[in-house]
């Protein structure tokens, strides 16, 4: 918990509602458990490891939360530096399928579920046996949501270089050698354009008189969104608003809707993509984009770090890493894929 704590720089929310705890036999953990979870941020708290915000039984809607103090990741950070090992202990599931209100489900297996609980032993393997400076990696999951057809993103337990800030993943280390990060550029508009079979514009986030991370922003939200006034609202209420006004004020829901008509103008060949819901989709293709990078990597011996759309690799290894992204989003039918240093 404290490594979480550390990396996360902020909030860390956690239960003390038992129910949050009942899962079930696929994802029973002996670690996480409403004692083990509730006693482990008391102890904290009360060692003066961090601030806490105890949430009473009751408050629905609400979780207690873990803010670790200055001197606490000064010295957590002083532990991950000198890449000290610690025993990780597995999920009792890597695979996991979420209901709609976010819960862990049971499914059946099958052997596309037993292919991709396989690959990703092996990641796991080949991150526990790497040595690292800057952090303690602990095991990989990938989650889907209501469905295997949507989401699937593989996300790191415990204090993970996920959760660290884009200018802290700059300091890890592996094998002792600096990393870089690597992305896939506009990497869910390329998805949606390459299913639709037109040309992509040469940047989709590029749209006169706005500011480009607003219509970034602006663009996922849409595409996400179900219903065009959640949309609109999603928009104003961001702090990518506050580029152009406060955000959550009547102005930004007027600059709000001006920028949805103006980024549908844009992108008239993949208007049946807005308000489509379809975000969970496209997660499913970048996610099955990233397993197979990490697989055809690991095979070279390079162990990389995934971040959803982007990788940490050694430098020493980015060329290759670079050639392999763009030769998989080939293979796969993303021609228009490119990749950039994040």
């Amino acid at each position: 918990m404290l490594l979480s704590l550390t990396t996360a720089r902020g909030p860390v929310s956690y239960s003390r509602n038992k129910n949050h705890y009942n899962t079930t036999a696929r994802y029973r953990s002996r670690v996480y458990t409403y004692a083990k979870v509730t006693q482990a941020a008391d102890y904290i708290a009360g060692h003066g490891l961090a601030d806490h915000h105890k949430v009473q039984p009751g408050h629905m809607g609400w979780q207690s939360s873990l803010t670790a103090t200055p001197e606490t990741i000064e010295r957590v950070t002083a532990i991950m530096r000198v890449g000290t090992k610690l025993e990780s202990v597995p999920p009792p599931e890597t695979i996991i399928l979420r209901d709609a209100d976010g819960r862990p489900k049971d499914y059946k297996e099958n052997s596309e579920t037993r292919k991709m609980r396989l690959r990703l032993a092996g990641i796991n393997e080949a991150i526990r046996t790497t040595m690292f400076t800057g952090i303690i990696p602990d095991a990989m999951v990938r989650i889907f949501n209501k469905s295997f057809n949507r989401g699937g993103r593989f996300y790191a337990l415990g204090g993970s270089w996920q959760s660290m800030s884009k200018d802290a993943r700059k300091q890890v280390r592996i094998g002792g050698e600096p990393v870089v990060e690597i992305d896939y550029k506009t990497l869910h508009p390329a998805l949606l354009y390459a299913q639709a079979g037109v040309q992509m514009p040469e940047d989709c986030y590029s749209i006169s008189g706005w500011p480009r991370p607003l219509v970034k922003i602006a663009f996922l939200i849409l595409i996400n969104a179900k219903k065009e006034h959640e949309a609109r609202a999603a928009i104003a209420r961001h702090d990518h608003m506050a580029l152009l006004t406060r955000p959550g004020t009547q102005e930004a829901y007027s600059l709000a809707s001006d920028l949805a008509v103006a980024i549908k103008a844009r992108h008239v060949g993949i208007a049946n993509a807005f308000h489509s819901d379809k975000g969970a989709e496209l997660m499913r293709l970048d996610s099955d984009l990233a397993e197979t990078v990490m697989h055809v990597m690991l095979l070279a011996g390079v162990v990389v770090l995934p971040v959803h759309d982007s990788f940490l690799v050694q430098e020493s290894k980015a060329r290759m890493l670079e050639e392999v992204m763009l030769r998989v989003a080939y293979e796969a039918g993303y021609e228009s894929l490119r990749v950039e240093h994040a």
